[in-house]
């Protein structure tokens, strides 16, 4: 779960997951739909999202921060962290 970086701190790692919040439109599920529909799947919807694994020697609350100031976009997305 730590690893030691090379300047000899305690390294953690976070799983975040970006994804768009209800009733905003979300193009690369939607043309997945369709194209799974035209292969002759019977999917009903798809919504997509974007996963980083992070390694850093910070705590949660700043990675909360890399969240809002640049990995996602909290007016249409949502985000949750996982501590691995």
């Amino acid at each position: 779960m730590f690893e030691s970086n090379r300047i000899g701190g305690l390294m953690a790692r976070y799983k975040i997951e970006v994804s768009y919040k209800p009733g905003v439109l979300d193009p690369e599920g939607k043309s997945t739909l369709g194209a799974l529909k035209t292969l002759g799947f019977k999917v009903s919807d798809v919504k997509s999202l974007k996963t980083y694994i992070i390694e850093c020697s910070c705590d949660e609350k700043k990675v909360d921060e890399m969240c809002r100031k640049l990995l996602s976009n909290p007016i249409i997305q949502n985000y949750s962290i996982q501590k691995l």
